[in-house]
């Protein structure tokens, strides 16, 4: 069964369907559903807290901060050049291990 009714009301609805029992509504105002919306974005608007500013200016100065600290490596090299380096191979396996275990 299908019954179809033009002009059913002024909300610009052109044609309402009931086709098996679901019912199909098309519009003719569909410019007009689009300017609420662009109305709407329109009139978005953000903002930003404190912690939020704060966020921003920690991240611009760890992107403007050197990746590599280049006195720390300059004292290695010159502890390996001279023989004064030591590695404390406990230390680097206690590292290891506590490593893998927190990775689980």
């Amino acid at each position: 069964m299908s019954n179809e009714i033009d002009g059913v009301n002024s909300g610009g609805l052109s044609k309402i369907a009931d086709v098996g029992g679901n019912r199909r509504v098309s519009a003719d105002n569909a410019q007009s559903k689009q300017s609420n919306t662009e109305q709407t974005q329109a009139n978005d608007t953000v903002a930003l807290t404190d912690n939020a500013r704060l966020l921003a200016r920690v991240e611009a100065a760890v992107a403007e901060a050197p990746d590599v600290d280049s006195a720390k490596v300059e004292a290695v090299k010159s502890a390996i050049q001279d023989g004064s380096y030591q590695v404390d191979d406990r230390q680097i396996a206690d590292k290891i291990l506590r490593s893998d275990i927190e990775r689980g």
